[in-house]
């Protein structure tokens, strides 16, 4: 019976020192939302193109995390689960929150599925689109600290429209 205990209470240090787990051991790291910078019928959406130019979609991830974070990546999935574009963030330019643990993670998409990090969050702007959605892609993060990673998995599916006007 002793022995029981002691494998069970060992059985969460083993998992933690592989480096990488699905959620925060106490539930603290979440993705609280994700937004983009154009919006169509009030919900988030990813331009390709906005009056004919590649000018970029700001899609911000709201996250809480606890601790010192090293970094954040930020992995843009396709239905198939495909990752399609990635960029890192350093913990030290992670945007506050609205609250103490929470931060802002402001990227920009272009069509190319290439990422860049911004310095601050864009205001959403009505768009309207046209036809159907040529894709959608989820917003997926890894925090990274220095003996560990929290990989969280975004439910917000993000349909991607080839043209769209202001």
């Amino acid at each position: 019976m002793n022995k029981v205990i002691l494998a069970a209470l060992a059985t969460p240090v083993i998992l933690a020192s592989c480096g990488t787990a699905l959620g925060g051991s106490d539930g603290s790291e979440k993705i609280l939302s994700v937004t983009t910078s154009h919006t169509s019928a009030g919900a988030p959406v990813l331009c390709n193109s906005v009056n004919g130019a590649d000018t970029g979609t700001q899609i911000t991830v709201a996250l809480a995390a606890a601790g010192t974070l090293q970094n954040v990546k930020v992995n843009l999935t396709d239905a198939a689960g495909k990752t399609v574009g990635t960029t890192d963030v350093s913990g030290s330019t992670l945007l506050k929150g609205d609250k103490d643990g929470e931060y802002k993670l402001p990227v920009t998409r272009r069509a190319n599925e290439s990422l860049t990090v911004n310095t601050a969050v864009t205001s959403p702007a009505a768009v309207t689109v046209s036809g159907s959605p040529v894709a959608t892609l989820k917003a997926d993060i890894v925090i990274n600290r220095s003996r560990s990673s929290v990989k969280l998995a975004s439910t917000v599916a993000l349909p991607v429209y080839a043209s769209c006007t202001k």
